[in-house]
C-alpha cells in the first residue's frame, strides 16, 4: 500500500513492492499476476475496510461524536495512505475512485441526516454539502499537506487536530441553534 501511496499506480514499481514484502517477483506474479492485481487487491482490501469504518450506517449517536471518532480514525497511517490513493486515482483519471460501493450511502450523510431528523442540526441545510465540508475538515491536511501548513502558519500536527476537532464541535453545535426553533414552528403548523 505504501508504494502505491507514495508513487500511485503509475509510479509505483514491483521491484520496490518484493523488496518490502521480501517476496520474490516471481511469486507477486503468481499470486496477483501483474502489478495492477496487486494494485486492485489492496484497493479493495482498503475499501472494504474503509466502508466497516467510515461508511457504517450508524446513525443514532450525536453527529460531533460521530465526526470526532472519523477525525481520529482518519489520522492513522493506513487511512492516510488510503486516501493518498485516492489522490493518485484521481489525478491519474481512475474511473472507480469512490472510496465506498456505488451503491451505498456514505455514513456520514446517514448520520447528518438522522441529526436534521431528531433536530439537532438545521433540516434545511444541504446534507450533501455538509457531508462534503465535514470530509473536508478532515482530509485536507492529508491530502494538501503543502496548502495546510501555509493556511494554518505552520501549526504543529497535535495543536491542528486539537483546532479541527474544537472546529467540528463548534460548527456542528452552532448548525443546531436554528433546530430548535424550527422544530417548534414545524410542529405549531401541524
Amino acid at each position: 500500500m505504501r508504494e502505491f501511496a507514495k508513487h500511485g499506480f503509475a509510479g509505483a514499481r514491483v521491484e520496490r513492492i518484493v523488496s518490502r514484502a521480501d517476496v520474490s517477483p516471481r511469486s507477486l506474479y503468481y499470486h496477483f499476476g501483474s502489478k495492477r492485481g496487486v494494485y486492485d487487491a489492496v484497493r479493495h482490501r482498503l475499501r472494504s475496510q474503509h466502508f466497516e469504518d467510515f461508511v457504517r450506517g450508524v446513525t443514532d449517536e450525536p453527529l460531533a461524536d460521530r465526526l470526532l471518532s472519523n477525525l481520529d480514525l482518519a489520522m492513522t497511517p493506513r487511512w492516510q495512505q488510503w486516501a493518498r490513493m485516492l489522490m493518485w486515482e484521481a489525478l491519474d483519471g481512475g474511473a472507480d475512485s469512490a472510496p465506498y460501493p456505488e451503491d451505498t450511502v456514505p455514513g456520514d450523510l446517514l448520520a447528518i441526516r438522522a441529526a436534521q431528523e431528531r433536530g439537532e442540526i438545521d433540516p434545511d441545510l444541504d446534507p450533501n454539502l455538509l457531508t462534503l465540508t465535514f470530509i473536508a475538515i478532515t482530509f485536507w491536511p492529508t491530502m494538501f499537506p503543502q496548502s495546510t501548513k501555509r493556511l494554518t502558519h505552520g501549526m504543529p500536527k497535535d495543536e491542528l487536530l486539537q483546532a479541527r476537532k474544537e472546529l467540528l464541535r463548534n460548527l456542528v453545535e452552532r448548525l443546531g441553534d436554528r433546530a430548535p426553533a424550527i422544530s417548534a414552528e414545524a410542529e405549531a403548523s401541524r
